[in-house]
């Protein structure tokens, strides 16, 4: 439980590297921040489907022959993941970063001050709305960790979803510092946002050590969250400026990315 703990740790606080480049300037421009949101939905697409997923259905044909009851609980966990993050955005309070009707728009204003207000109160929903998503990526590392034996799923998860909270940590911190909140207190915001990710690991550690036989469940929900979140937040925030083709390029070089983790991890 220690070593996924520390890596929990590490990944939530993996946010406040994000947020880092606004203690120097106040925004980026915008293609840079939409390649950098794609590369965060390609890093948690491949995490949920190739770490996962996968290994939810490792043993689905172990004797050979496909365990049909096996499959059904991993397909059992999938939709219940999918069903738990579309209440989570439905029922919890919350705005999203931008992208579909839900989302916060520019509101026409007075004067700077105003403006200003409009940017911080937006930073903030925005914070409130990815702390959400460190529950799901906390249980998906908690119960990657509780694999044991030879398995690197917990790690390979851990990594892939430090360098997404990363590209969060840059969604968070940019609405806050065009708000005129200062770097100092941008940091501390966004790192506080980054510890729901070591409670939920914990939770997903404690669950799937209890729970052994429903570990192919477990994971196949942490990856129905995952994906419901990457496919209703993460993607439509990226392709609605004009820069799809760098959002997308974003998506596959993260995508390939984790390839890469998942083939040198042993």
């Amino acid at each position: 439980m220690g070593a996924a703990l520390l890596a929990a740790v590490m990944t939530g606080l993996a946010t406040v590297l994000g947020a880092v480049p606004f203690a120097f300037v106040r925004e980026l421009p915008r293609r840079l921040y939409d390649g950098i949101l794609g590369l965060g939905a390609g890093l948690m697409l491949a995490a949920a489907t190739l770490g996962l997923l996968g290994e939810a259905l490792r043993d689905v044909r172990a004797d050979g022959e496909l365990n049909v009851a096996r499959l059904l609980w991993v397909l059992l966990g999938f939709g219940s993941g999918i069903v738990l993050a579309a209440a989570m955005d439905r029922l919890i309070p919350h705005r999203h970063a931008g992208g579909h009707h839900q989302h916060i728009g520019h509101e026409p204003g007075h004067d700077v001050h105003d403006r200003y207000d409009r940017e911080a109160r937006r930073g903030y929903a925005v914070v409130g709305a990815l702390t959400l998503h460190r529950v799901p990526e906390g249980l998906a590392i908690g119960a990657g960790f509780a694999m044991g034996g030879p398995s690197h799923l917990g790690l390979m998860l851990a990594i892939a979803v430090g360098l997404q909270n990363v590209c969060e940590g840059i969604v968070m911190a940019a609405p806050l510092r065009q708000g005129g909140v200062s770097p100092m207190r941008g940091l501390f915001v966004v790192g506080l946002a980054g510890l729901a990710t070591p409670a939920a690991t914990l939770i997903g550690f404690w669950t799937a050590e209890l729970a052994s036989r429903s570990m192919p469940f477990l994971l196949a929900l942490a990856a129905g969250t995952l994906i419901y979140i990457t496919s209703n937040e993460i993607i439509p925030e990226s392709h609605s400026h004009g820069y799809e083709g760098t959002a997308s390029a974003g998506v596959a070089f993260g995508f390939a990315l984790t390839l890469v983790l998942r083939a040198v991890l042993p």
